[in-house]
This record gives structure tokens, sequence and C-alpha cells, in this order.
């Protein structure tokens, strides 16, 4: 628009110098008219000057236009120029925070990967000592055996318990106890010290001085040594579950002395009209593995009382007596053994054989 404007006023310039020229050229054909036709030639010069007056205001106006056009342009490119310069100001200052924010991320985050480079130097370090204390616990340990108490085989003279919760004694050790629809009361052994004491044990393997491969009425009845190698009873461990909620521990240690443990948080045996089923089994914690719940709900079986889901008798091809299934996940009255078949104290390790195993159970 700026370069049409001054177009016109050199249009307007060349239009001048015509006019001038014109006048110029008018004034001199009257110095020559002759008096006869003076009268005439006045009207034509007077019309032709009007004419001439007309088109120079024409002009003027276009040309008092076009001046305000380019003054308005150039106020419209001023301002422009000012919102640019504005706007560049602007998204300069919107840069500069942003790089500055980004300096304070970098340098808050080196600052934390230096704290994390420090607590990753202190862990490694921890862990340097506890492997060192992870290795002389290992050579003392091969010089341990797993300790437990051996009691007194004599049953003369114990003390009549109802529980071993309630029993008067901080020592492990054997204990006479009532059990509801057992005529006679039962010799138990309780575990006072580990795991809180309170824990009745009802079955018992360390050193394979007793056959677990037995009959129906003998796991019914009970056999052993109470507080040496022993089986409890089924009977009795259903009339004592069957009063209230248990827990129970099962505790393991194989050949090479490397010890681990399975807590269920729920322990319950059915009757003998039930086969005495695995009825309720709870949740598992511990350093063992859940290797009992695929036995939940079983009926026991010993090798002249099929009870399980095998074509076969489990207790007969795996030498024991268990609430087996079909067959196994794990075997606590297999052969005591440090055989690698699936016929041993087995608690689903690749069919190496534990050295020992027991099992207890405490009311909650």
């Amino acid at each position: 628009q700026v370069t049409m404007a001054v177009r016109d006023f050199l249009h307007f310039l060349m239009a001048l110098v015509v006019i001038c020229k014109s006048v110029h050229t008018l004034d001199n054909n009257i110095s020559s008219v002759e008096p006869v036709n003076a009268g005439f030639g006045y009207e034509l010069v007077q019309a032709r000057l009007d004419s001439l007056q007309f088109s120079f205001l024409e002009l003027f106006v276009h040309v008092k236009e076009l001046g305000e056009t380019v003054l308005n342009n150039q106020r419209t490119i001023e301002q422009g120029q000012l919102q640019s310069n504005q706007l560049v100001h602007r998204h300069q200052k919107q840069i500069t925070d942003r790089v500055d924010d980004l300096e304070n991320d970098v340098s808050a985050n080196v600052s934390l990967i230096s704290n994390y480079a420090k607590q990753i130097l202190d862990l490694q370090t921890i862990c340097a000592n506890h492997d060192l204390i992870k290795e002389e616990l290992y050579k003392i340990k091969q010089n341990v055996t797993f300790n437990f108490e051996t009691p007194k085989k004599s049953n003369n003279n114990l003390s009549n318990i109802e529980s071993c919760q309630t029993a008067n004694s901080t020592n492990s050790g054997l204990f006479k106890m009532t059990i509801a629809n057992i005529v006679d009361p039962v010799t138990v052994y309780c575990e006072m010290q580990r795991f809180g004491g309170g824990w009745l044990v009802f079955q018992q393997r360390f050193d394979g001085s007793v056959d677990f491969y037995r009959g129906w009425n003998e796991y019914k009845a009970g056999f052993g040594s109470v507080g040496q190698e022993f089986w409890l009873g089924l009977e009795a461990i259903h009339q004592i579950t069957k009063q209230g909620t248990y827990e129970m521990i099962v505790e393991l240690e194989d050949f090479k002395g490397n010890y681990s443990y399975a807590r269920y948080s729920e322990f319950a045996v059915g009757s003998e009209a039930e086969k005495y089923a695995l009825q309720k089994l709870g949740s598992c914690s511990g350093t063992a593995g859940d290797y009992l719940s695929y036995h939940k709900g079983m009926k026991f079986t010993t090798r002249d009382s099929d009870n399980d889901e095998y074509s076969a008798n489990c207790a007969v091809n795996y030498h024991g007596a268990w609430w087996y299934k079909g067959c196994h996940r794990s075997n606590l009255n297999g052969e005591h053994s440090k055989e690698n078949n699936y016929k041993t104290i087995n608690w689903f390790n690749s069919g190496v054989g534990l050295k020992y195993s027991r099992m207890m159970i405490r009311k909650t």
C-alpha cells in the first residue's frame, strides 16, 4: 500500500507539471489573441481555468487521502513492530525462565543422583558385611546340628494339663493332657520355647529309629515314643482340633543342616467316619513353601486303607501314610533316608529325603 501511495503521489506531481505548462501556454495564447476576438477568447480561457481548478481540487483531495493512508500505514507498521518486539521480549523471557527452571531441575537431579549413589554404596558395604556374616554363620552351622530337647522316657510324675498353652512351665517336655472323648489322659510333648511356646507336637522324625510305614489302626491310636520319634494319633488330633481354631507349624531340616519351616493359620482333621480328612488348612507363611495345600480336603491313606484319588494305593507306592491325593507334594511320614526319591520324608524338594520333620499345633 505504501508503494501504491508513492506512485500516486508521483502521478500527482506530473499532473501539476502538465497543469503548469498548460497555464503557461494559455497565457501565451491569450497574449496573441486579436482584439476583435477578445471577448470570446476570455470566456474560453475562463472555462479552461475552471476545469483545471476542478481537476486540481480533485487531485488535492486524492493526495490528501493518500497522505492519510500513508500515515495510517506507518502507524500500523509501528504498532505491529511494537507488538512484535513485545512478543519477542515475552518469548525470550519465557525461554530464559524455562532454561533457569531446567538448570534448577538438573541441579536437583544431580544432587538426588549423588544421594542415591551414596545410598547404593552404603548398601553395597552392608551387603558385603552381610555376606561375611553369612559365611561365618555357615562355618558355625557346619559344626552344629539341629537342637531339640530329648525328654526323659519315664512317664511317672508328669504334670496334668488341659493344653500346652496353659501348662505352668517354660520348659519344653512331657505332660499328661486330658483330651475330650478320650478316656485316659494322653502323654504329649509341649514345645515351650520356639515360636512363642505353647505348641503341641503330634509328629516328629529325626533318626529313622521308628518305622512309619504302618496301618490304619496304628495311625489312629498313635505309635513311637512321645518326645522321640512318634506319631500322636489321628483320633487325638481330631478331638483336639475340633475344640476350636488351631494353627500349625511344620519344621524341616535336610541332611546338610538347612532348616526351614511352614506356618499355617488354620489346621483341623475330621473324624474317623470322615477318614480323618484334612478339613481345614489356612494360609501359609515361612521359609519352606506351601506343599500341603495340594492335600487339603483329602482323606488319610495308609497301606491298608486306600482313600486317595490315585488308581493305586499312594501309601504303598511311597512307603508312608498321608493325606494323599494323586499322589503327593509332601510325604512327611515316608522313609527316613537321604536317597533322591519320593518315598522319603519329603517336602517337594526334588525328591531329596529330609533328616528332620516336626508338626505341631496351637490354639489361636
